[in-house]
């Protein structure tokens, strides 16, 4: 996030302490705000006032509750998964190790709410495949029935974070007056909107990749219920391995990119074009709910390399960080063009038929060699027609890398409409000037944003 220049001198120093237990405080540039890492209170720069906490959880020794749960340890990748003791593991999804360690919960694991699963593994499969058949190139390992059989049902952590927002917009606009009008407005831009974002999800587990999750988002939060052990029977539970406290620059950076969109919509509506000279935001009465959400999940590895695909448990969204390999892309493509040689080769063979029977009075030699001269010369002039096709698409620079996951889902998802939010709008009128020359093509509507 960008911030006001003044709560950076005012926060920089490390002897400032916590006012709830005595401990340092740091200014994190990305929030805007003093954090404690030790219980997690956010404070004002300016006051020191609270304004919410992001706290560490499950940090307590296991007690009798958790008596019905056992803990898998991968003895290759260190990946630990919680499971009922009814429920075995046979090997690492993360790394595909069969040497696993069980034992008994050590430390707590008591998440605020859960989203079960809805998607059977069948499904998730399915679903899988069809997506994967939309991106021509990815290798059959990714494809086969024997990997995918592997795919794991897992309840992943996030963490669900709320928060109020501020954005600050300063610049100037200008605004055509119409096609009738040769004024043009020139403006002085100063505004700032107060917003909510409600529940936005943040992976809270290093060994699968944030983006993956963002590519799955969103979930339906109808569906979220308070955490009970009765949905654990049957798939995994992993441990969180990164705190909401560890991802509060990852936080900062898509709340601000929240802000800067919702600013955007605002401004350019209203002017012909834009330029800013300053922004900022910040987010500030933070608070968590500490979710499980269902994730249907594989790691495959690919040629030393590790690769990820999901599929969401509750909608069936399927994403994958997958390779495209160059073998493949050539094969479809040669499918690609044989629907159109196929009937290029018919076409050829009527032709040369038709053809030859102007030469058949000549003797059957005649009708034999014409036939096949003319074919021979409809076949050179094919390939010269349909081999750049195929080449071409073989070279395309679009298939040269790995597929591109979707984004996280928008400003949209996320805002707490319910509550709304508040602009404070200070435009004012600059001054006036003319437009050019009527022979010049109107003005186009731009933004610097």
């Amino acid at each position: 996030m960008s911030w006001k220049d003044d709560t950076a001198e005012s926060g920089g120093s490390s002897s400032a302490k916590c006012p709830n237990c005595s401990s340092n405080i740091f200014f994190n540039e990305k929030i805007g705000r003093l954090v404690c890492n030790f219980c997690g209170g956010i404070y004002i720069p300016e006051t020191l006032a609270p304004t919410g906490s992001i706290e560490n959880r499950d940090t307590e020794d296991a007690g009798e509750e958790e008596n019905n749960k056992q803990e898998f340890i991968c003895d290759s990748c260190g990946a630990a998964v919680v499971t009922d003791y009814n429920t075995s593991a046979t090997f690492c999804a993360f790394c595909g190790s069969p040497t696993l360690i069980k034992r008994r919960l050590s430390r707590q694991f008591r998440p605020d709410v859960i989203i079960p699963f809805k998607v059977s593994k069948e499904e998730a499969i399915k679903n899988y495949s069809e997506w994967v058949k939309t991106h021509p190139g990815v290798p059959k390992e990714f494809r086969d029935s024997s990997t995918l059989d592997k795919i794991t049902g897992f309840y992943v952590p996030f963490w669900l974070i709320d928060a109020d927002c501020t954005t600050m917009i300063n610049g100037s606009g200008e605004a055509d007056g119409g096609a009738d009008d040769r004024r043009v407005a020139h403006f002085t831009i100063d505004r700032e909107v107060d917003f909510k974002m409600k529940r936005v999800p943040f992976d809270g587990c290093k060994k699968i990749s944030n983006l993956l999750m963002e590519a799955i988002e969103p979930f339906d939060y109808s569906d979220l219920v308070p955490y009970n052990d009765m949905y654990l029977p049957g798939f995994y539970a992993q441990r969180y391995d990164t705190s909401a406290l560890d991802m509060l620059d990852l936080i900062g950076i898509r709340f601000d990119s929240y802000a800067m969109n919702l600013v955007r919509r605002f401004a350019v509506s209203e002017y012909s074009s834009i330029e800013v000279s300053s922004r900022g935001s910040y987010a500030e009465n933070f608070s968590q709910l500490y979710a499980l959400l269902p994730v249907w999940f594989l790691n495959v590895k690919y040629k030393g390399l590790t690769y990820g695909l999901a599929v969401n448990g509750q909608t069936g969204e399927a994403s994958g960080n997958l390779p495209i390999s160059k073998w493949s892309i050539f094969k479809h493509s040669l499918l690609k063009a044989g629907k159109l040689v196929l009937p290029y080769i018919l076409f050829m063979l009527i032709l040369s038929t038709l053809v030859s029977f102007v030469f058949k009075p000549l003797g059957w030699e005649y009708f034999w060699s014409s036939m096949l001269i003319v074919n021979a010369i409809l076949a050179l002039g094919g390939a010269f027609i349909f081999w750049p096709l195929v080449v071409a698409r073989y070279l395309d620079k679009k298939h040269e890398e790995s597929i591109t996951l979707d984004p996280a889902p928008g400003l949209e998802e996320y805002i707490d409409y319910k509550n709304g939010f508040n602009m404070r709008k200070n435009d004012r009128l600059a001054f006036m000037t003319s437009r050019e020359d009527d022979i010049l093509p109107p003005r186009r509507r731009r933004s610097s944003f």
